[in-house]
């Protein structure tokens, strides 16, 4: 990013502009509602009805058996009691199980 700039000099302008563009991007992301499906993503159903749904599993490169392992981890042992999973944006899978 700096090159070959080891000055404190370049320091600075690299921390400073990687820490206003944080700010920039969260700023934007809280005032501009069209702008957050961008910055931020949004969920995505990953089994449905107890129905893997591969293309999305291919589109975030999450593999069956990845899916099955976090269902474990929140007790649920097999995908037929899966009502949905989604990947939620911060990389995290939900589940809710069928009633």
């Amino acid at each position: 990013m700096t090159q070959n700039d080891f000055s404190v000099t370049g320091l600075l302008l690299a921390g400073s502009t990687i820490a206003l563009m944080t700010v920039l991007f969260s700023y934007l992301n809280f005032r501009v509602r069209p702008l957050r499906p961008i910055l931020e993503g949004e969920p995505l159903i990953l089994v449905e009805d107890g129905k893997v749904i591969d293309r999305n599993l291919k589109r975030q490169r999450i593999t069956l058996e990845e899916v099955l392992a976090e269902a474990r981890m929140q007790q649920i042992g097999k995908l037929d009691e899966i009502q949905w999973a989604v990947l939620e944006t911060n990389g995290q899978v939900s589940f809710l199980k069928r009633s």
